[in-house]
């Protein structure tokens, strides 16, 4: 775990970091901000510590890969999906501690979930443009397909027509 202090004339940050160029990254970013000292530490720090970097590192958009979505409402909506997916892997794995076969199923349920998530957060941090619809700014699904049907009759969409919320 690494630690980087960076103290500041009427402040001091102290953040922790699991992977060292994030903490190399963040200590760079700091050191552009002019501050009296900065110090990298490597080391181990208190167990709570580690808890709340761990909660963080899931559940806070902040921190977690998705942050490299720019879309707040896409990386929304993969967070909603993934608790969604969590619930019925965790759901499937207690009801099923009697019976082997069950267990078995859940583990690999289990296993299967936790690599989504990881595939997710890595296409987030690698490729976040992934999660885009289109690739001119607009997200409408209906203006992505061209159409739009109205009283049972397809309708095409001008395609230098960006649209409005409501078409």
């Amino acid at each position: 775990m690494y630690k980087v202090s960076a103290y500041f004339k009427n402040q001091t940050v102290i953040k922790y970091f699991v992977d060292q160029y994030e903490a190399i990254d963040f200590r760079d970013t700091v050191d552009a901000h002019y501050p009296l000292k900065v110090i990298f530490e490597e080391g181990v720090y208190p167990m709570h510590t580690f808890i709340i970097n761990c909660w963080n590192s899931v559940m806070n958009y902040e921190h977690n890969p998705l942050r490299h979505i720019p879309d707040m409402n896409t990386r929304h909506m993969i967070m909603q999906v993934l608790a969604w997916m969590w619930c019925i892997v965790f759901g499937i794995m207690v009801g099923s501690w009697t019976v082997f076969s069950i267990s078995a199923v859940a583990h690999v349920a289990l296993i299967a979930g936790i690599c989504i998530t990881v595939g997710v957060f890595e296409t987030a941090r690698r490729k976040p443009d992934f999660f885009r619809l289109r690739s001119d700014g607009y997200h409408s699904v209906s203006r992505t397909r061209g159409h739009m049907w109205i009283n049972g009759k397809k309708v095409e969409l001008d395609p230098n027509d960006p649209g409005g919320e409501h078409e």
